[in-house]
Protein backbone atom coordinates (compact mmCIF):
# COMPACT_ATOMS: atom_id res chain seq x y z
CA UNK A 1 0.00 0.00 0.00
CA UNK A 2 1.38 3.70 -1.27
CA UNK A 3 1.01 6.15 1.51
CA UNK A 4 1.35 9.69 0.90
CA UNK A 5 1.56 12.42 3.32
CA UNK A 6 1.29 16.09 2.63
CA UNK A 7 0.69 19.20 4.61
CA UNK A 8 -1.67 22.30 2.98
CA UNK A 9 -0.68 26.10 4.73
CA UNK A 10 1.47 23.71 7.26
CA UNK A 11 4.66 21.92 7.50
CA UNK A 12 4.71 18.18 8.46
CA UNK A 13 7.36 17.15 10.49
CA UNK A 14 9.34 13.99 10.00
CA UNK A 15 8.27 12.44 13.22
CA UNK A 16 4.30 13.37 12.64
CA UNK A 17 4.54 12.17 8.86
CA UNK A 18 6.27 8.44 10.56
CA UNK A 19 3.53 8.71 13.43
CA UNK A 20 0.36 9.15 10.71
CA UNK A 21 2.07 6.48 8.44
CA UNK A 22 2.24 3.74 11.00
CA UNK A 23 -0.50 4.11 12.54
CA UNK A 24 -2.76 4.74 9.05
CA UNK A 25 -1.00 1.25 8.31
CA UNK A 26 -2.77 -0.67 10.60
CA UNK A 27 -6.26 0.26 8.71
CA UNK A 28 -5.11 -2.41 6.04
CA UNK A 29 -5.94 -5.05 8.01
CA UNK A 30 -9.94 -4.50 8.14
CA UNK A 31 -9.69 -4.44 4.14
CA UNK A 32 -6.59 -5.98 2.02
CA UNK A 33 -8.11 -4.39 -1.47
CA UNK A 34 -6.51 -0.99 -0.02
CA UNK A 35 -4.25 0.38 -2.76
CA UNK A 36 -2.84 3.54 -1.79
CA UNK A 37 -3.70 6.27 0.76
CA UNK A 38 -3.26 9.90 0.79
CA UNK A 39 -3.23 11.80 3.84
CA UNK A 40 -3.40 15.81 4.00
CA UNK A 41 -2.45 17.84 7.14
CA UNK A 42 -4.09 21.63 7.46
CA UNK A 43 -4.44 23.73 10.13
CA UNK A 44 -6.83 26.59 10.72
CA UNK A 45 -5.17 30.06 11.96
CA UNK A 46 -8.47 30.81 13.52
CA UNK A 47 -8.33 31.64 17.35
CA UNK A 48 -12.06 31.15 17.71
CA UNK A 49 -11.43 27.24 16.48
CA UNK A 50 -11.14 24.82 19.00
CA UNK A 51 -10.00 22.47 17.00
CA UNK A 52 -7.54 23.66 14.47
CA UNK A 53 -5.60 20.71 13.00
CA UNK A 54 -7.71 18.66 10.77
CA UNK A 55 -6.15 15.48 9.02
CA UNK A 56 -8.41 14.32 5.13
CA UNK A 57 -7.38 10.39 3.87
CA UNK A 58 -8.62 9.20 0.93
CA UNK A 59 -8.44 5.58 0.26
CA UNK A 60 -8.09 4.42 -2.86
CA UNK A 61 -9.47 0.60 -2.93
CA UNK A 62 -9.72 -1.59 -6.17
CA UNK A 63 -13.56 -0.63 -6.59
CA UNK A 64 -14.69 2.90 -4.72
CA UNK A 65 -12.75 6.01 -2.80
CA UNK A 66 -13.24 5.63 0.70
CA UNK A 67 -12.65 9.69 2.34
CA UNK A 68 -12.75 10.49 5.94
CA UNK A 69 -11.64 13.95 7.83
CA UNK A 70 -11.58 14.46 11.57
CA UNK A 71 -10.39 17.71 13.54
CA UNK A 72 -8.61 17.59 16.67
CA UNK A 73 -6.55 20.49 19.08
CA UNK A 74 -3.32 19.08 17.92
CA UNK A 75 -2.59 16.38 14.92
CA UNK A 76 -2.16 12.85 16.56
CA UNK A 77 -5.59 13.25 18.03
CA UNK A 78 -6.85 14.19 14.58
CA UNK A 79 -5.24 11.57 13.48
CA UNK A 80 -6.73 8.70 15.83
CA UNK A 81 -9.92 10.23 15.56
CA UNK A 82 -9.48 9.88 11.21
CA UNK A 83 -8.62 5.98 11.32
CA UNK A 84 -11.81 5.22 13.70
CA UNK A 85 -13.64 7.02 11.30
CA UNK A 86 -11.93 5.08 8.42
CA UNK A 87 -12.78 1.83 10.58
CA UNK A 88 -15.94 2.24 10.45
CA UNK A 89 -16.73 3.11 6.43
CA UNK A 90 -14.20 0.07 5.66
CA UNK A 91 -16.46 -2.14 7.73
CA UNK A 92 -19.47 -1.16 6.78
CA UNK A 93 -18.30 -0.97 3.31
CA UNK A 94 -17.05 -4.67 3.68
CA UNK A 95 -19.97 -6.37 5.27
CA UNK A 96 -22.23 -4.98 2.12
CA UNK A 97 -19.90 -6.04 0.04
CA UNK A 98 -19.83 -9.91 2.33
CA UNK A 99 -23.83 -9.62 2.26
CA UNK A 100 -24.42 -8.99 -1.22
CA UNK A 101 -22.47 -12.11 -2.25
CA UNK A 102 -23.73 -14.37 0.46
CA UNK A 103 -27.46 -12.93 -0.64
CA UNK A 104 -26.15 -13.89 -4.38
CA UNK A 105 -24.88 -18.03 -3.56
CA UNK A 106 -28.95 -18.98 -2.03
CA UNK A 107 -29.89 -18.23 -5.92
CA UNK A 108 -26.87 -20.30 -7.44
CA UNK A 109 -27.28 -23.98 -7.71
CA UNK A 110 -24.83 -26.49 -9.65
CA UNK A 111 -23.78 -26.11 -12.71
CA UNK A 112 -24.68 -29.56 -14.88
CA UNK A 113 -22.22 -30.60 -16.86
CA UNK A 114 -23.06 -30.59 -21.02
CA UNK A 115 -21.04 -32.56 -23.27
CA UNK A 116 -20.41 -30.03 -26.01
CA UNK A 117 -17.25 -31.91 -26.96
CA UNK A 118 -16.55 -29.50 -30.54
CA UNK A 119 -15.59 -26.71 -28.53
CA UNK A 120 -13.56 -27.58 -25.54
CA UNK A 121 -11.51 -30.36 -26.96
CA UNK A 122 -13.65 -33.46 -25.87
CA UNK A 123 -14.14 -32.26 -22.22
CA UNK A 124 -17.37 -31.95 -20.65
CA UNK A 125 -18.45 -28.19 -20.13
CA UNK A 126 -19.95 -26.66 -16.85
CA UNK A 127 -23.04 -24.99 -17.86
CA UNK A 128 -23.99 -21.79 -15.71
CA UNK A 129 -27.70 -22.73 -14.47
CA UNK A 130 -28.99 -20.20 -12.11
CA UNK A 131 -32.55 -21.31 -11.37
CA UNK A 132 -35.03 -24.01 -11.87
CA UNK A 133 -38.69 -23.08 -12.67
CA UNK A 134 -41.48 -25.33 -12.33
CA UNK A 135 -44.75 -23.83 -14.39
CA UNK A 136 -48.18 -25.22 -15.87
CA UNK A 137 -47.18 -25.15 -19.50
CA UNK A 138 -49.83 -24.31 -21.86
CA UNK A 139 -50.51 -25.13 -25.15
CA UNK A 140 -49.61 -22.17 -27.70
CA UNK A 141 -49.25 -22.05 -31.54
CA UNK A 142 -45.65 -21.54 -32.57
CA UNK A 143 -46.35 -17.86 -33.63
CA UNK A 144 -47.53 -17.06 -30.27
CA UNK A 145 -44.53 -18.89 -28.88
CA UNK A 146 -41.94 -17.19 -31.12
CA UNK A 147 -43.68 -13.73 -30.03
CA UNK A 148 -42.99 -14.57 -26.53
CA UNK A 149 -39.21 -15.39 -26.76
CA UNK A 150 -38.48 -11.95 -28.99
CA UNK A 151 -40.68 -10.01 -25.92
CA UNK A 152 -37.85 -11.66 -23.65
CA UNK A 153 -34.94 -11.61 -25.36
CA UNK A 154 -34.08 -15.09 -24.62
CA UNK A 155 -32.59 -18.10 -26.55
CA UNK A 156 -35.12 -20.78 -25.97
CA UNK A 157 -34.44 -24.72 -26.78
CA UNK A 158 -37.23 -27.24 -26.43
CA UNK A 159 -35.96 -30.98 -25.17
CA UNK A 160 -37.80 -34.19 -24.14
CA UNK A 161 -36.54 -35.24 -20.58
CA UNK A 162 -35.48 -38.70 -20.94
CA UNK A 163 -36.43 -39.67 -17.10
CA UNK A 164 -39.96 -37.99 -17.38
CA UNK A 165 -40.55 -38.14 -21.29
CA UNK A 166 -41.92 -34.49 -20.95
CA UNK A 167 -40.91 -31.36 -22.85
CA UNK A 168 -38.79 -28.70 -21.14
CA UNK A 169 -37.23 -25.58 -22.07
CA UNK A 170 -33.91 -24.33 -21.54
CA UNK A 171 -33.03 -20.22 -22.02
CA UNK A 172 -29.84 -18.61 -21.99
CA UNK A 173 -30.01 -15.07 -20.76
CA UNK A 174 -28.11 -12.27 -22.74
CA UNK A 175 -25.63 -12.34 -20.09
CA UNK A 176 -24.99 -15.86 -20.28
CA UNK A 177 -26.25 -17.74 -18.03
CA UNK A 178 -28.93 -20.54 -18.41
CA UNK A 179 -32.27 -21.62 -16.69
CA UNK A 180 -34.88 -24.16 -17.11
CA UNK A 181 -38.22 -24.49 -17.20
CA UNK A 182 -39.65 -28.02 -16.58
CA UNK A 183 -43.60 -28.99 -16.18
CA UNK A 184 -45.20 -29.02 -12.99
CA UNK A 185 -45.80 -32.64 -11.76
CA UNK A 186 -49.50 -33.24 -12.21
Amino acid sequence: MQVTVKGKNTDVSDKLRALAERKLAKVQRFDDRILAMDVEFSEERNPRVADAHRVEVTLTTKSRLVRAHASAPDPTTAVDRVIDRLKTQIKKLKGRRVDRTQHAEGTKSLAPMLDDGAESGGAPVAAPVVRFKRVEMKLMTPEEAIERMDLLGHDFFLFANAETEQANVVYRRRNGDFGLIEPEAS
